[in-house]
């Protein structure tokens, strides 16, 4: 059982390296290489001037340390069919204008001449030739091929073509089969936030225990001011600065000015969003004005019990680069009453509203 056990284990892990195998070199193969130029072509030949219609390819520039003859032909007959495919060319192939690898001699009875030839063809040897080869097929384009490999990018291919009367080049493009990728950097604005301010929260009553244990009635100042303080660290979503999501954590002191001894203190955990909803504005690396949400937890400090849990929809405005003014609204979703000592308790309203000071860094 162990030995059936090792084999199929090892069986599995030669079928994965294998598979493994087979799909890198899939990727590094020539057709799937010029698979990934022909789609780039696609876009790339419908600027070609109309008035060429009839081209033909006269010239491949190679190595041969790097492509067989056959690798060269494959290339050359995928360019010439994305050529007819994407831009409606007819691409001529004339035995004088066609790349060869030859060696070729030349000479009369007083000179002789050996050329080498390699990639073009008998036509681009000389001038004269090339012009009545091009006159006699009706060649509006003359087509130079460049074909390298190079790392990472793979298989680079540039098209050059030439005008036959004039020998100017009238248009030129290169391909890669693996281009690279250009990884948008965020410039991140200013993350860290310390918020100061203050928060006016109504409460609707205030229920005090007296001496003999009954139950009273009594009413606080109409507002309770809430002074908080808080940090807050944000991260940008998008290169552009228009939106963040941050966490804070802060202090609240509650007090009323009716009430010289009443005071609650609160620890505040929250979650927030900033949407830009003005333009981008480049002194400051992001919007004038964003919307603010955020959703908080209040946890009193000490013997009152209970907890808050609130939402704060509300206005940004950065006014400079590190300074910035935010006003909310305070929606309580629950835990409105606190229990205070000796079972006192206060019940806020559910809404309130506050301004805060904003400084980034």
């Amino acid at each position: 059982m162990k030995r059936i056990f090792q084999s199929v284990v090892l069986g599995i892990v030669c079928l994965s390296i294998s598979s493994s195998s087979f799909a890198q070199d899939h990727k590094s193969g020539d057709p799937y290489l010029m698979e990934q130029i022909t789609n780039q072509m696609s876009d790339e030949l419908s600027d070609i001037p109309v008035n060429i219609r009839r081209v033909a390819v006269y010239k491949i520039n190679y190595s041969a340390l790097r492509f067989t003859p056959q690798q060269v032909e494959f290339i050359r007959a995928e360019v010439e069919s994305a050529m007819r495919l994407y831009a409606g060319l007819t691409v001529l192939s004339p035995p004088e204008l066609e790349p060869n690898d030859k060696m070729k001699i030349m000479g009369n009875d007083s000179t002789l001449q050996i050329l080498n030839i390699r990639g073009r063809s008998l036509a681009d040897v000389s001038p004269e030739f090339l012009t009545t080869i091009t006159d006699k097929y009706g060649v509006q384009g003359l087509i130079e091929l460049t074909v390298q490999r190079r790392y990472p990018e793979g298989l680079v291919i540039s098209v050059r073509m030439m005008n036959p009367i004039s020998r100017e080049v009238i248009w030129t493009r290169s391909f890669v089969s693996n281009p690279f990728e250009v990884v948008e950097e965020i410039v991140q604005s200013k993350s860290h936030m310390i918020n100061f301010g203050a928060e006016s929260r109504a409460s609707e009553s205030i229920t005090l225990v007296d001496t003999t244990g009954a139950e009273t009635d009594s009413t606080l100042d109409k507002t309770i001011i809430d002074f908080q303080v808080s940090y807050t660290f944000r991260q940008p979503l998008n290169a552009e600065n228009s939106s963040y999501v941050g966490l804070s954590g802060g202090f609240h002191i509650l007090k009323s000015s009716e009430a010289q001894d009443f005071e609650i203190n609160f620890l505040e955990f929250g979650v927030s969003y900033y949407q830009a909803v003005t333009q981008m504005n480049e002194d400051l690396n992001e919007a004038r004005v964003m919307l603010l949400l955020k959703a908080s937890a209040q946890i009193p400090i000490g013997k009152p019990k209970g907890q808050i849990f609130t939402f704060n929809p509300g206005l940004m405005f950065n006014l400079s680069e590190n300074i910035g003014l935010a006003v909310y609204g305070s929606i309580a979703l629950s835990g409105e009453t606190i229990t205070l000592e000796n079972n006192n308790k206060v019940t806020f309203n559910r809404t309130s509203y506050g301004v805060q000071g904003v400084i980034r860094f």
